[in-house]
């Protein structure tokens, strides 16, 4: 993991005490050098007991009730004096603007993309290279500020563009390689957005 000054790498020369929160039923994650835990309150309650070096929070795809209370989560991590200081990582399977921002506001350090299936035995494979880029406010920057999201169920949401007054439906590879990368830059509805 870098250190926040930007200076070299530093060397692993102890194992990074991990706490991670994953509250799916059908987690494959499993640490063999850090503590699991399945709901928000246990999180919370251990980090203030174990003082983890990083504390990881993996969401999945679930309701988007439990998806806010992830969030609420990371924001009383980083409210309470006793694990205020430690770094908490997003972990997420996909890109979601408003997940960002939410996290963001919350006080998440780091963000990483992993596969939903993923299989982690050890922290380390979260940490290895976690570093500046990775920081929630440049992967906002990557992602067009028009991204917005309709609630179609209590787990689905509809991803639309706000410069088309939210009218166009985005999938497919116009949104993975256009709005979810700078070249969002170049795109006509963000050069010039419908205004309400």
């Amino acid at each position: 993991m870098q250190k926040e000054n930007g200076s070299e790498k530093e060397v692993n020369t102890r194992k990074v005490r991990c706490l991670l929160c994953d509250g799916s039923t059908q987690s494959e994650l499993r640490f063999e050098d850090g503590v699991l835990v399945q709901s928000p309150i246990q999180c919370l309650e251990k980090a203030v007991e174990e003082n983890p070096d990083l504390i990881v929070v993996r969401f999945t795809e679930m309701e988007l009730k439990e998806r806010k209370t992830l969030v609420e989560l990371c924001a009383a991590l980083k409210r309470n004096s006793h694990t205020r200081n430690t770094p908490v990582v997003a972990l997420l399977h996909n890109k979601h603007r408003k997940l960002l921002d939410d996290l963001a506001g919350a006080g998440v350090d780091y963000v990483k993309f992993i596969a939903e299936t993923v299989n982690l035995t050890r922290s380390h494979e979260i940490v290895h290279k976690l570093g500046p880029d990775d920081h929630v406010s440049l992967l906002l920057e990557v992602l067009c500020p028009y991204l917005d999201y309709d609630t179609i169920d209590a787990r689905n949401e509809l991803t639309v563009c706000g410069a088309h007054l939210d009218r166009m439906v985005l999938g497919g590879s116009w949104l993975h390689e256009v709005c979810q990368t700078r070249s969002h830059l170049e795109c006509k509805y963000f050069l010039n957005p419908r205004q309400k």
